[in-house]
C-alpha cells in the first residue's frame, strides 16, 4: 500500500493533503486547476452565503407578514413589522449578491493564497 497517495501531486483533485488538519489544498501545476480552485472557492464566498439566507429569510418573514396581516398590527401600534422586516431582509441580500457579482474575490489573490499553502505544506513535510 502506498503511503504517499495523500501527498502525490496531481493525485486525483486534491493534490497535497496536510495530514495535521486534514485540509486538502489544490495543485495548482496547470491553468485549469487554477481555474477550478478560483471557481471553486468563489462558489462559496461568505457575501453569497448571506445574501442567500437573508434573502430565503426574507421570504419567509414577507409571507408571515402577508399572511397575518390583520394580527401584526395589532401587536405593532399599527406597523406591519414582518412585511418592512421580510422587505429589509430581501434588500440586503440582493445587495450581497450584488457586491459578490460587482467586486468578486481576485482571481490572482486565489492562486497566490493556495500557492502559499503548498510552499508552507511542503517545508513542513520537510
Amino acid at each position: 500500500m502506498n503511503n504517499n497517495a495523500n501527498t502525490t501531486p496531481g493525485a486525483g483533485n486534491n493534490g497535497p493533503r496536510d495530514q495535521g488538519s486534514g485540509k486538502n489544498v489544490p495543485d495548482l501545476t496547470g491553468q485549469e486547476a487554477a481555474e477550478d480552485a478560483v471557481r471553486s472557492t468563489r462558489r462559496f464566498d461568505l457575501r453569497r452565503i448571506l445574501g442567500a439566507l437573508f434573502g430565503v429569510y426574507g421570504i419567509i418573514v414577507l409571507l408571515v407578514g402577508i399572511v397575518n396581516h390583520s394580527t401584526d398590527g395589532d401587536k405593532t401600534g399599527g406597523i406591519q413589522i414582518n412585511i418592512w422586516t421580510g422587505i429589509a431582509m430581501l434588500i440586503a441580500g440582493l445587495l450581497f449578491l450584488l457586491w459578490d457579482r460587482l467586486a468578486p474575490v481576485p482571481a490572482e489573490d486565489i492562486v497566490s493564497s493556495l500557492e502559499q499553502q503548498q510552499e508552507e505544506l511542503k517545508h513542513q513535510d520537510e
